[in-house]
C-alpha cells in the first residue's frame, strides 16, 4: 500500500459507566474490529479519562518506551497523546482507543478481547500508508 490514503471509521455504539465501545472499519478492507475507549461524555479536558470528541483526526505512527510502535491521533482539541494501542479493559486507557476482536464485560463495564491480535491486524492494514485519517461518530446517547 504505497503512497496510499487510509480512512478509519469508528462508530461508537455502546456505553457503560466507565467505558465506550464502538466498531472500527478501514476503507477498502473487509472486516471490522471493536474499539474500547473511556466513557462519556466527550471531553476536551486533558487527563479527564473520558472519550475524546467525535470528529475527524489525522493519525501518525508513535513510539515511546511504554507504547512502542503504536499510533497517535493528531490535533485532538485540548488533549494530547491519544493513542491507538492494545488493551482490553477501561483501566488500560486514559483517553486512548484500544481495538479488540471480541466483546467482553469487566463486571458492569464494557471491555474487548484479543486486543493485541486486533491491533496487529490493523497495523498490517496501515503499513505503508502515507496519510491516515480516523472519523469518529457517536451512534449512542450518553447513559451515564
Amino acid at each position: 500500500m504505497n503512497n496510499a490514503t487510509v480512512l478509519l471509521r469508528l462508530d461508537r455504539q455502546e456505553t457503560s459507566a466507565n467505558a465506550t465501545r464502538g466498531v472500527l472499519t478501514i476503507s477498502g478492507k473487509s472486516g471490522s474490529w471493536y474499539v474500547l475507549e473511556p466513557g462519556g461524555p466527550d471531553s476536551t479536558e486533558e487527563g479527564s479519562d473520558q472519550r475524546i470528541p467525535a470528529g475527524s483526526y489525522h493519525v501518525k505512527p508513535y513510539s515511546s518506551p511504554k507504547y512502542p510502535d503504536v499510533f497517535e491521533l493528531q490535533s485532538v482539541p485540548g488533549r494530547t497523546y491519544i493513542l491507538i494501542h492494545p488493551g482490553n479493559y477501561h483501566r488500560n486507557t486514559e483517553g486512548c482507543l484500544m481495538p479488540g476482536k471480541a466483546k467482553m464485560m469487566d463486571g458492569a463495564d464494557l471491555a474487548v478481547g484479543r486486543s493485541r491480535d486486533a491491533f496487529n491486524e490493523i497495523k498490517r492494514h496501515l503499513a505503508g500508508a502515507t496519510r491516515i485519517t480516523i472519523d469518529i461518530t457517536n451512534s449512542i446517547g450518553d447513559k451515564s
